[in-house]
């Protein structure tokens, strides 16, 4: 995973995975950009693993984004799609997905 801030804008590239082993990690350098940061795009274009974790992770970070008014975008892939297919949140990430 990596993250990039720059002009208010927060890139999240997910590279290969977010898993139960990631989450920790992810929360750490997401954490200290929700005080500064006006957008927040994640891209899981390439994520090939994704577990519950994960996924819950995203869904809080959607959550916490909504709740303060920041603009969140996520890219999704085929793996993300399935997904969020079986857990049939296409509706909730429907008009966040690009």
């Amino acid at each position: 995973m990596k993250v990039f801030s720059e002009d208010g804008l927060c890139f999240v590239d997910m590279e290969h995975a977010l898993t139960i082993e990631e989450v920790d990690t992810f929360h750490k350098e997401i954490s200290p950009l929700l005080n500064t940061d006006k957008e927040f795009m994640v891209h899981c274009i390439d994520l090939k693993d994704i577990d519950s974790s994960g996924l819950q992770s995203l869904i809080s970070l959607k959550k916490y984004l909504e709740k303060e008014n920041i603009a969140f975008e996520i890219t999704a892939g085929n793996k993300f799609k399935e997904f969020i297919s079986f857990y049939m949140l296409d509706e909730y990430f429907k008009g966040d997905i690009v």
